[in-house]
């Protein structure tokens, strides 16, 4: 499985996605997570933990799609974790990637915001098409804006996984050491799977 998360605006949730994602797909086979983002959130917080249970390298470029062949040999699942506002390294993570995974919390900014990645991905389907979905991140289960999101998403005919992570202070509260709980991560591993 090779899957990137991708959003052009920030503070979604495509690190802290990434990061448990790639922990909960360690179980099932070997993983390796590549960090594209220049901010390097993922390669600090895996250097955090001296146990860290799979590796992370660092390609902030826009050559990904050629280099991510060499770079994958051997693993069973890639997850590509990308930069808010950079559509170079955006674009080639995406031609690297069989499913891209689009994080946004149930808010109006972030909805609004989901148009220019998907019209990125637009462009890039005639060459290189790939499953995608969006996840909703940072869910409060029963409000309005947790209910409503998914109609507003239909409406734009947008697809939306099953699987929603809520707004939990597991995944606020963990960076610099490695998942060992997964959470609604485990859900979206399996959802991923099917």
């Amino acid at each position: 499985m090779r899957v990137a998360f991708a959003n052009s605006k920030g503070g979604v949730g495509k690190t802290t996605s990434s990061i448990y994602l790639a922990a909960a797909l360690h179980a099932t086979g070997r993983v390796l997570l590549v960090d594209a983002d220049p901010q390097q959130s993922a390669t600090f917080w895996s250097a955090s933990d001296p146990i860290w249970p799979f590796p992370v390298v660092s390609r902030a470029t826009s050559d990904i799609h050629r280099m991510l062949p060499q770079l994958a040999r051997g693993f069973d699942h890639v997850i590509v974790d990308t930069p808010p506002y950079d559509e170079a390294i955006i674009g080639s993570a995406v031609m690297a990637v069989d499913t891209v995974i689009i994080p946004a919390s149930p808010t109006g900014l972030d909805l609004n915001r989901l148009m220019p990645t998907v019209a990125l991905l637009a462009k890039i389907e005639p060459i290189h098409p790939v499953e995608t979905g969006v996840l909703l991140t940072k869910v409060r289960h029963g409000t309005v804006s947790a209910r409503g999101v998914r109609d507003v998403l239909a409406e734009a005919d947008l697809p939306v996984l099953d699987t929603e992570i809520p707004l939990a202070e597991m995944f606020a509260a963990s960076f610099g050491a490695a998942p060992t709980e997964f959470g609604a991560y485990e859900d979206l591993a399996t959802e991923l799977k099917q």
